[in-house]
């Protein structure tokens, strides 16, 4: 293939300037996605709910102007928030504006209801600013969602017209409403917040991340090819064909109609980067040939040649890695995975062809340049580390396994965050604003809970929907809950002359009646007031809508709301009302977050071992690399945990990204291993070899990995900073990993045999493969594995902790029950030590699952010590942890041998007999002569 290449080399370069053309114009016609909709999972559940909330009620196309002044409600100050609401009004795709003042309210005389406009009487002299204030901040509609009940902080609500209008001109509407907020001249700081505005944003971010991230990166690269080759050639060579890989993949991007999102941006520099390591590695080989005294044809042809399998396998799975993202639900996401896996493999097919094309179409590079290929300081260096852990495996190995540890008490601290607004930096407006409104009105968040209300709203309904608002406030982090009967309380209100004793739904009788009446009432005066909260399917059908108002909450405190309102909506005998809007989304996200991301990842491991043994041929070996590759990743989500970083949706991504990246280290590294000690069947002098042959390609191409990811931390979105730091740090590790445990691994395991009789097994091949599923179901797992039978500690009804493994060294009888069986538990006591000679380990536990949730900890210890003699201590089990570790039967008592080393030898169910008892004594006593098992122990 290269010949061919080599000799029509002005065809192939002008097919790839072609192509690239066309590529590129796609390329800069991107469209930019603000909207979170890409970051919803898809599917049948919460999207769909969202979007059929949306069709009934409206879009959330909302954007909140709050002001804050010790003398807001001043004659001066609402003459001015009068003015600032008409000019607002007065905007092109502002459908609707409601402020304090122009707010219709309903009171009533004794004349029936009378619609007023609270603002009006203050204009007319009837009433003071300051009442209009204490009025509005204690409104049962309007209080805090308007004005805040010490009437120091007042909002203006800004609805604009349809989804298209509004998305075509959003970011004008929301630079002329921050425009006249500032100018309106209301207090000492203006606040602009809400879902429009967040998009908005989000565009200007991404518009702006790019303009940096492209020209940082592109230096970045500069200066490690620079650094590297010290040559223009040298530097020509990779950017252009990392340039064209970008262009072509952003390309396919584009006519595949997608659009960029605070994921999908993040393509620009990954594959910048990771397309640049290839291309290193392969220009490498070639002057390294060409050090050696080849020919530049000869020189192309033996790197080619070397390299085009282990680049692709490099590639291959690394786009394994980014595909594995295809698992997660999340729109963005998963465009994120295909479009990158599409580009690194865009990427290798430029590599093997564009890369020897350049180099024989370029000058060639000078002599000192290729000299320095010859085996250097970098070489010496890295090969005096792989001879150090050689001869130091057991602390490195010890070492290795402390940081492992760390590791796992680390990830068990994560904790997930999914809302878009703290993923903004802090020092933003719309941050700084959405902060100021959580603390003064009502939040920018909303719940929404949808009820069915078939046949209609009727007065049951109704009452049981009332109810539910009346629990709901009541739960912490609810600032205030608005429904229909809200709306109807206030006409039942104005129907009684204004009378707050009626401000309630109707009863009575005739109650049915009212409420229809009210309902006909309001279509007519006020439609859009009472459709915010009732949607007529027709036919009887009908839907009602409740809107809790919250600040931000963090996802495992709006997750614990969410399941408060489900328990109360059963209580008032609502059991099918779901809860949506685009708060509520979000963070059920988290729940399913990390369960695809450990799935996809899992996948991802067995499918990149699987193309690594292939390449080797060598189960073994492929095998082998899921240590050193497994290793960084735990460690990096450690690190995330212990550091306080949230799983967000960036951050969720970064296993997927780096274990097929990292992986890519070990395939350039093992293949000339493999070479070296097929020749000589020694693993030192093998690792010697494969440091001299891809040791500094490796080296350069990770550190530029790294410094490339982590142009984002100048990014505007939080989790990305998050994202690039971590991702740079896993990149890191995994270098320090492939000349650490990869070598560590290789002298421990030997996966290739013995040294000097290369292909001959060890018969500790077993042991590695261990090992390898060890490691990797830790890495998939994420801190979900369990203790072991030795560490299982558990508490008794006096509180001292004790557990089998505590025992270590002696025999031991397991004697385990539920409360039924505590007599027989005490029964098989005594009967084994009255059968066998000599003292008798005893270890007691009580079944306390069914106890869980129903009991507390003191009432089942106070239990235990009224009907138990003080000198009998039981371990209290709630989990089933001695069930777990020793798979000890559903029965009501259990008796257990366990030999020194805490091994399981037989158990035995059911109540002490004499055939029973004659048995355990029997296993006891062998166990206690033989040290143990008297047979094979029990799975």
């Amino acid at each position: 293939m290269i010949s061919f290449l080599l000799r029509r080399r002005v065809l192939a370069l002008l097919i790839v300037g072609a192509v690239s053309a066309v590529l590129a114009w796609s390329a800069l016609t991107l469209r930019i996605d603000p909207g979170v909709e890409s970051m919803i999972p898809s599917g049948p559940g919460d999207l769909a709910r969202l979007q059929a909330f949306q069709a009934r009620f409206g879009s959330d196309e909302i954007v909140v102007l709050a002001f804050h002044s010790d003398r807001l409600f001043s004659r001066e100050s609402l003459d001015r928030l009068d003015q600032l609401t008409r000019r607002v009004a007065a905007l092109p795709y502002v459908a609707r504006v409601l402020s304090p003042t122009n707010v219709r309210d309903l009171d009533g005389d004794e004349l029936g209801p009378v619609p007023v406009i609270p603002y009006a009487q203050v204009a007319a002299g009837k009433l003071s600013p300051e009442a209009l204030g204490a009025r509005l901040g204690s409104h049962p509609l309007f209080g805090s969602l308007l004005v805040a009940k010490d009437a120091r902080t007042a909002s203006v609500l800004v609805e604009l017209e349809g989804a298209r209008a509004a998305a075509d001109s959003r970011n004008h509407v929301v630079a002329d409403l921050r425009r006249l907020a500032s100018e309106a001249g209301l207090g000492s700081a203006a606040f602009v917040a809400g879902i429009p505005v967040e998009k908005a944003d989000v565009a200007t971010y991404i518009a702006r991340d790019q303009m940096i991230f492209v020209p940082l990166v592109f230096l970045i690269l500069a200066v490690m090819t620079a650094a590297l080759y010290r040559h223009p050639v040298g530097m020509l060579v990779p950017l252009t064909t990392v340039t064209l890989a970008l262009v072509w993949t952003l390309g396919v991007f584009g006519l595949a109609g997608r659009a960029l999102n605070p994921v999908t941006s993040l393509m620009t520099p990954v594959i910048l980067v990771m397309s640049l390591e290839g291309t290193i590695q392969l220009l490498n080989q070639y002057l390294i040939a060409r050090a050696q005294g080849l020919s530049r044809r000869a020189a192309l042809e033996q790197a080619h040649r070397r390299m085009r399998t282990p680049c692709f396998n490099a590639a291959l799975t690394a786009a394994i890695g980014f595909a594995s993202l295809l698992t997660l639900p999340i729109p963005a996401i998963r465009d994120f995975g295909l479009f990158t896996a599409l580009g690194i493999m865009i990427g290798y097919g430029l590599t093997i062809a564009l890369t020897p094309l350049l180099l024989a179409c370029l000058p060639d590079l000078p002599p000192r340049v290729i000299r320095t290929f010859e085996a250097g300081p970098v070489e010496r260096w890295l090969s005096g580390v792989v001879r150090w852990v050689a001869r130091h495996r057991t602390t490195t190995a010890l070492a290795v396994g402390v940081l492992l540890v760390l590791a796992i008490l680390g990830v068990a601290r994560i904790h997930v965050e999914t809302d878009l607004v703290r993923s903004l930096r802090h020092a933003s407006p719309l941050a700084a604003a959405t902060r100021f409104i959580d603390a003064n009105l009502t939040g920018v968040n909303s719940v929404e809970i949808v009820v069915p209300a078939d046949p209609g709203p009727n007065p049951e309904i109704l009452d049981r929907v009332a109810r539910l608002e009346d629990a709901i406030r009541g739960l912490p982090g609810v600032r205030k809950v608005t429904g229909l009967p809200d709306l109807l309380a206030r006409v039942n209100r104005a129907m009684h002359r204004g009378n707050d004793a009626y401000a309630h739904l109707p009863d009575g009788p005739d109650a049915a009646a009212d409420v229809a009446d009210f309902v006909v009432a309001l279509d007519k005066e006020a439609p859009a007031d009472l459709h915010r909260f009732l949607a007529d399917g027709g036919e009887g059908h009908a839907t009602l809508r409740i809107n809790a108002r919250v600040p931000a909450l963090d996802t495992g405190t709006s997750q614990a709301l969410f399941a408060q309102i489900r328990q109360a909506a059963d209580r008032v005998g609502l059991p099918n009302v779901s809860l949506t809007g685009n708060f509520v989304v979000f963070s059920n996200m988290s729940t399913t977050l990390v369960r695809h991301q450990v799935q996809g990842l899992a996948v991802a491991l067995v499918l990149i071992l699987g193309v690594m043994a292939a390449q080797f041929r060598s189960v073994r070996l492929g095998l082998l690399c899921a240590i050193p590759n497994g290793a960084p990743v735990l460690m990096v989500y450690g690190l995330m945990g212990w550091s306080g970083i949230a799983l967000s949706v960036p951050t969720a991504m970064i296993a997927s990204v780096v274990i097929g990246t990292i992986v890519d280290n070990s395939i350039y590294l093992l293949a000339p291993f493999r070479d070296a000690f097929l020749r000589e069947a020694h693993y030192v002098t093998a690792l010697d070899a494969m440091v001299r042959a891809s040791g500094r390609a490796v080296v350069f191409s990770t550190v530029t990995l790294a410094v490339g990811f982590w142009v984002g931390v100048f990014s505007s979105f939080v989790p990305t900073v998050h994202f690039a730091v971590l991702a740079g740090a896993a990149f890191l590790l995994g270098l320090i990993s492939q000349f650490v445990l990869l070598p560590l691994s290789l002298l421990l395991f030997q996966p290739l045999g013995r040294p000097g009789a290369p292909g001959v097994p060890r018969p500790g091949g077993l042991l590695l493969a261990g090992a390898v599923v060890a490691i990797a179901l830790v890495t998939a797992g994420a801190a979900q594995g369990q203790e072991s039978r030795r560490e299982i500690l558990l508490k008794d009804q006096f509180g001292k902790t004790d557990g089998p493994g505590q025992h270590h060294g002696q025999a031991v009888v397991l004697i385990y029950g539920k409360a039924d069986g505590m007599r027989r538990m005490k029964a098989w006591e005594d009967g084994i030590r009255k059968q066998v000679p000599g003292a008798v380990v005893v270890v007691r536990g009580l079944d306390a699952r069914s106890a869980w949730g129903q009991k507390t900890e003191a009432e089942v210890n106070e239990r235990l010590q009224q009907v138990v003699p003080s000198d009998i201590a039981i371990l209290v089990d709630w989990k089933g942890d001695l069930v777990h570790a020793y798979d000890l039967p559903d029965a009501d008592v259990s008796t257990t041998i366990l030999d020194p080393k805490g091994v399981a030898c037989q158990t035995v169910a059911g109540p002490v007999t004499p055939e029973t008892l004659d048995e355990v004594r029997h296993v006891l006593l062998r166990v206690r002569t033989a040290g143990t098992c008297p047979r094979p122990a029990k799975e």
